[in-house]
């Protein structure tokens, strides 16, 4: 029996280390991360061989999968969030849709997207990494009992829309109020917070992997218009504000404004005191409601659109009207913001 040479060992040395394809499609996220460490393990190898073996690994590893364009997910997912597909022209409704009672695991993506109630502010990159989390979080929910009974106030409600390589998709619709119900293919199920918040958690994550999209202009930023409803925030914080804008109503509800660019300096000085002095639950407010009624509007680093609304002149804002979260600006940040209105135009 002939001695191995160094191609003959480098070759079973590779093949032990890529990993064998997924089972199934819900395994998806597990494979990624062995394929992930497979490549590392194979470069690592591969330093330490001589230069006429190294002409061999760059071979073997290229039929492997670490070519440079071969960023994809294991479950096919797009190279970049914004090549997912959108999110549908209206609302879908699940109700009436028939399918399997419940999300199949192997999507390539997964949107945020609005409901038919009142709004959120959907983010603009879909998630690609982790997406069968949100489907497991969707069909681990309790079905809802024929005699659910529900409270009858009108809230935030979202639809998740999951879209498989095959070009097919299915939307899971969320109400963030009453019941909280998650219907699927007209399965209904209790729990909308847990779909949410997992979407909102992956999302995050996965955008700490990757770089942000080019940074928008502050004199770009629009006041809000006189039928503007403030979206529920939902990948967007205000603590997050990468550009912002001070606008000052000239007459309560008129929708013209008077505007202010909020200088790099000041906005941080803002935002430090935002994630001080924010209150979650924090209960009714009673305040006279005087012209100038502003805002500050902005987006984070990611394009999310963030717009807190004053409901006391400048004595404090609504951060976030899911949880009736509000920002009571200290004596620096009245400051601020005193003369940000003087400097409004």
């Amino acid at each position: 029996m002939s001695e191995p040479n160094d191609e003959t060992w480098l070759r079973e040395g590779l093949a032990g280390a890529v990993p064998e394809p997924p089972a199934a499609p819900d395994r998806a996220e597990g494979a990624r991360a062995k394929a992930r460490r497979a490549r590392r393990t194979t470069v690592a190898a591969a330093g330490g061989v001589a230069a006429s073996v190294l002409l061999v690994a760059g071979v073997v590893a290229t039929v492997g999968g670490s070519s440079p364009d071969d960023d994809k997910a294991a479950d096919g997912a797009p190279v970049s969030p914004y090549d997912a597909p959108a999110c549908p022209a209206a609302p879908v409704d699940t109700q009436t849709q028939v399918g399997p009672d419940h999300v199949p695991d192997g999507a390539s993506s997964v949107r945020l997207c609005g409901g038919n109630e009142v709004p959120i502010d959907v983010p603009k990159d879909a998630l690609v990494h982790g997406v069968d989390d949100v489907a497991a979080s969707i069909n681990g929910l309790e079905t809802a009992p024929s005699d659910l009974a529900c409270t009858m106030e009108l809230g935030p409600a979202y639809q998740l829309v999951f879209a498989y390589p095959d070009g097919s998709s299915v939307v899971a619709s969320g109400e963030l109020y009453g019941c909280r119900q998650v219907v699927v293919d007209g399965v209904e199920r209790v729990g909308a917070d847990e779909p949410w918040e997992t979407f909102i958690d992956r999302l995050r994550a996965q955008r700490e992997r990757l770089d942000p999209p080019a940074p928008v202009d502050a004199a770009t930023l629009e006041c809000p218009a006189a039928t503007d409803t403030v979206g529920v925030p939902s990948v967007g914080r205000a603590q997050d504000l990468a550009v912002a804008a001070y606008c000052a109503e000239n007459r309560l509800g008129s929708g013209t404004w008077r505007r202010a660019p909020i200088p790099a300096a000041d906005l941080a000085s803002l935002v430090a005191d935002i994630r001080a002095n924010t209150e979650e639950n924090a209960g009714m407010v009673d305040c006279d409601v005087t012209p100038p009624v502003p805002h500050i509007v902005g987006v984070t680093a990611w394009g999310d659109r963030v717009d807190l609304q004053a409901q006391c002149t400048n004595g404090w804002f609504t951060v976030d009207v899911a949880t009736n979260a509000v920002w009571s600006p200290s004596e620096d940040a009245r400051a601020i913001l005193e003369r940000l209105f003087g400097e409004a135009r």
